[in-house]
C-alpha cells in the first residue's frame, strides 16, 4: 500500500494538478497537520527504540481501535465508505440492497466494523510502522495511513459477512425453484405449467426477492417476519415483492406467462 492522502477531518487539503488521458484534474492532497505529524515523528522514534512493543505501542493501539471503529462506522452509515474505497481503487463487491443495510443496520455496522478494525490495527502495527511503510516525510499522519489501513480491512470483512449473506438468501430461495413438491395439488399438466410460471418469474428476479417468495411459499410468514429472516425492513420486503408483481404483469402482457392464478395468486397476495 502506498502512502497516499486523502481527507480526514482536521487535516488541510490543498489541490493539485494531475494529467490523466490528456486532461488535467484536481486532485485533493493531504498535506497533513504539522503538529501532528510531529507528534507523530517522536512517538514513532520512540516505538522504535522499543521495538514496537511496551506500553506507548498498546496506548497506540487502543487509540487506534476507536478512531477506526468510530471512522469505519460513520462512513457505513452515511453511505459514502464505498465511494471512498473506490476512488483508492479498492473495490467492494456490494450490491444496492447490500450498500443499503449498511446504511440501515447498527448491528451490521458493529459485526464488520469490529472485524476490519481489528485487523487493521494488527497490521498497521505489526507489519506497517515494524517495516517503515508509513514515513511522516510523506506527508500524512498516522491516522491518515491508518485509514486507508481500515478500508482494505474493510473490504475483507465486508467480503466475509456478504459471502454468508448470499448463501443464505440462495439456499432459502432454492426451497422453492427446487421443491418437486410445487404444485403437487394441482392436475400434473397444470402442476408442470405452474412450475414453468414461477421459475419464469423468478428467473430475473434478485436473490432478495427470490428469497422472499421461497419464504412466502413454504412457510406462509409475514412481511416482518420474513424481513428479520433476511435482514430488511418490511418496506424493504415489499419493495422486492412490488417490483416483482410488475415483471409478472410485464411477463403476462408479452405473453410468456398466462395470468396468475391458484397457489401463485395466493404467493402476490401474501407478499403485498
Amino acid at each position: 500500500m502506498t502512502q497516499d492522502q486523502i481527507a480526514l477531518p482536521g487535516d488541510s487539503r490543498q489541490p493539485v494538478t494531475r494529467k490523466l488521458g490528456g486532461r488535467r484534474t484536481a486532485a485533493p492532497v493531504n498535506r497533513g497537520n504539522p503538529e501532528k505529524l510531529a507528534a507523530d515523528r517522536e512517538l514513532y522514534e520512540r516505538l522504535k527504540i522499543d521495538g514496537f512493543v511496551g506500553s506507548a505501542m498498546e496506548q497506540l493501539q487502543r487509540e487506534l481501535w476507536a478512531y477506526g471503529w468510530r471512522v469505519l462506522r460513520a462512513w457505513m452509515k452515511d453511505g459514502t465508505l464505498m465511494a471512498k474505497c473506490a476512488e483508492r481503487n479498492i473495490l467492494i463487491p456490494a450490491r444496492w440492497h447490500e450498500a443499503e443495510a449498511l446504511k440501515r443496520r447498527g448491528d451490521l455496522r458493529d459485526e464488520i466494523a469490529h472485524d476490519a478494525v481489528q485487523h487493521a490495527v494488527q497490521v498497521f502495527t505489526q507489519e506497517y510502522l515494524p517495516a517503515g511503510q508509513w514515513k511522516p516525510d510523506k506527508g500524512a499522519t498516522m491516522r491518515t495511513y491508518f485509514a486507508v489501513t481500515c478500508m482494505f480491512a474493510f473490504r475483507d470483512a465486508f467480503k466475509k459477512w456478504v459471502t454468508g449473506y448470499r448463501r443464505h438468501l440462495a439456499m432459502t430461495a432454492s426451497n422453492v425453484l427446487d421443491d418437486d413438491q410445487v404444485g403437487r395439488d394441482l392436475p400434473p399438466e397444470e402442476a408442470a405449467i405452474y412450475r414453468w410460471t414461477i421459475e419464469r418469474i423468478l428467473r430475473d428476479a434478485t436473490p432478495e426477492a427470490r428469497a422472499i417468495c421461497s419464504l412466502i411459499y413454504a412457510q406462509k410468514i409475514n412481511q416482518k417476519e420474513i424481513g428479520e429472516e433476511l435482514g430488511m425492513t418490511s418496506r424493504a420486503v415489499e419493495g422486492h415483492m412490488r417490483r416483482l408483481r410488475l415483471h409478472a404483469k410485464l411477463l403476462t402482457t408479452q405473453g410468456e406467462i398466462h395470468a396468475l392464478y391458484g397457489r401463485l395468486s395466493e404467493m402476490e397476495a401474501s407478499g403485498r
